[in-house]
């Protein structure tokens, strides 16, 4: 064993405030990186260069408000079922992470259906690229998040059978979905309300 495991194994405490803190930068740097495309919304919306915002005369994408609000269901949902896994009773964490999980994956699944669906690319129109590239980057976030929470789940080392650490893991995938729920409300007003 090296001597940074053996510190990490020796004070719990330690390594549940790093990852705690781990994941509130993660969740910063993930709203910073969603923030570019709620400027790139609003600069080409207001700018419509020539009238095609929304795409060719008589050609306005227009993505399934269903798929959308399912979508919405499904990763506020599992934000909420990770953020209250660190408040149920300690032999029952594992079940709601896997609810949370079951959650994120669904909505990733009905993200992929939207997207062979869809009936429009990113060079359709300026609408298009922000649509396709903010819910395609918003659906690879959450699938990295999605392992992230497979590994807690499963982590059955020394470190993971802490409980301490444990907490801290499923407080900080908690947190991280969280504020990708809060992206993907941005996501959804802009998208498919204002469009």
């Amino acid at each position: 064993m090296s001597a940074s495991t053996v510190d990490a194994v020796e004070q719990p405490d330690v390594l549940a405030r790093n990852i705690r803190v781990g994941s509130r930068i993660w969740a910063a740097s993930q709203s910073f990186f969603f923030l570019a495309f709620f400027f790139a919304f609003l600069y080409l919306r207001a700018l419509n260069t020539n009238g095609l915002w929304r795409g060719w005369p008589h050609h306005h994408p227009s993505p399934s408000m269903a798929f959308g609000v399912a979508i919405l269901i499904c990763v506020l949902g599992s934000a909420a079922i990770a953020r209250g896994a660190v408040l149920v009773a300690p032999e029952m964490w594992r079940v709601t992470a896997w609810a949370a999980l079951f959650l994120a994956l669904a909505a990733i699944g009905l993200q992929c259906a939207q997207f062979s669906s869809l009936g429009f690319g990113p060079t359709d129109a300026a609408y298009a690229s922000v649509f396709v590239g903010w819910s395609g980057l918003f659906t690879v976030f959450l699938l990295g998040t999605c392992y992230w929470l497979v590994t807690v789940i499963g982590d059955v080392t020394r470190t993971g059978s802490l409980p301490v650490v444990r907490a801290a893991a499923v407080d900080g995938v908690g947190f991280v979905l969280l504020v990708l729920a809060g992206i993907e409300i941005a996501a959804f007003i802009l998208l498919y309300i204002v469009k």
